[in-house]
């Protein structure tokens, strides 16, 4: 296993105060696009990954796997590349350290969620299909290390689903579920108590509405919320669902929100009781070259309100299929990630929500 470690790439500063909105003249959020990840040992440039598994372990920002297009993009035939390395920041020492083909598989489009332990890696894909795979990613005197059995598999393979910590139970919803590369939107919910993962994942009743895949989910005030997406599969023209779900789990009650989010493969971290979506798609486009970029709004929710916000505009864009990451010092790292079809960046985007 090779390592090797590098000062943060800090080369350009687009940091910005930028808050909007008419009743927001007490917050302030701040951008931060300087970090990058570092290039790995002989390349020249790092181009990211989308689909990575992130969280906060120790203190440390971690990276792990991912896929790209190195050869190219999509619309000239170039092969997906999914991989094995695990990036680790050092946010004290502002140093970055590389450690090459570390998983024990390729792998990407899982689920991450940070816990007291560390950062669980659940389910994925790579070139040969969806994985069940659970493992929690540590760091131990210094090294990082995967254990492939402290928690059980799920029942099924899953990729693109999305999930949330709440009240020290792991909720999945959606994704494409079950064996083979055909890819179709799934009515998944699952939950693990971790206090007795012995138990195995409990498949939960779904939301009443489409099938789907590529959503994101928070938690907030002791309930599991599920936003956006999209519905499609063998037969089916792919839709983009706006809807919003709310699930207590005392009751083990749904109900469907009210408000459209238009977040669809964005990222979402819960600060204060109130959840903030960083960009996310709003509508499909070709896969080409001229495709825009996907948005760079930052919103808030309010669960309790029911409110939703545009608040800020990101000065550099906001990746989707990558996962938001809150840190104990309240920075929230946007962790590389797709910023247009096929297209990678290896920014590590940072905000903070200052009130």
């Amino acid at each position: 296993m090779a390592t090797m470690t590098l000062s943060a790439i800090c080369n350009e500063n687009v940091t910005a105060c930028t808050p909007v909105g008419s009743d927001l003249n007490n917050v302030c959020i701040t951008w931060d696009a300087t970090l990058k990840l570092p290039p790995l040992p002989g390349d020249s440039i790092n181009i990211g990954v989308a689909g990575g598994y992130a969280g906060i372990i120790g203190g440390k920002l971690i990276l792990a796997g991912g896929a790209n297009f190195p050869d190219g993009f999509p619309w000239t035939g170039a092969k997906k590349i999914w991989h094995r390395n695990l990036y680790v920041f050092n946010p004290v020492k502002n140093t970055w350290e590389i450690f090459e083909n570390f998983l024990p598989l390729p792998i990407a489009y899982g689920v991450s969620i940070t816990i007291p332990s560390g950062v669980l890696m659940i389910g994925g894909n790579n070139d040969n299909g969806r994985l069940d795979t659970v493992w929690l990613l540590t760091i131990e005197n210094g090294k990082p290390r995967i254990n492939k059995d402290r928690y059980p598999s799920l029942p099924f393979p899953l990729s693109n689903a999305t999930g949330a910590l709440i009240d020290n139970f792991v909720y999945l919803a959606g994704g494409t579920a079950g064996v083979g590369k055909e890819e179709e939107a799934s009515h998944t919910f699952l939950r693990l108590d971790l206090d007795h993962p012995e138990d195995g994942w409990e498949e939960l009743l779904p939301w009443s509405g489409p099938t789907l895949g590529y959503s994101v989910a928070a938690g907030a005030n002791h309930k599991f919320y599920l936003f956006g997406g999209r519905d499609f599969g063998k037969d089916k023209v792919t839709a983009i669902c706006t809807d919003g779900y709310e699930y207590d789990p005392k009751k083990n009650l749904w109900k469907k929100l009210d408000i459209e989010f238009p977040v669809m493969a964005g990222t979402a971290v819960t600060l204060n009781n109130k959840i903030y979506f960083f960009g996310g798609v709003d509508k499909i486009l070709p896969t080409d070259p001229f495709h825009p970029g996907f948005p760079r709004v930052l919103r808030e929710y309010d669960p309790i309100s029911g409110r939703i916000q545009e608040i800020s505009e990101s000065p550099a864009p906001v990746a989707v299929t990558t996962t938001a990451v809150l840190a104990s010092d309240k920075t929230i790292y946007i962790v590389s990630g797709e910023i247009r079809p096929g297209i990678r960046t290896p920014v590590v985007l940072r905000c903070r929500v200052k009130q």
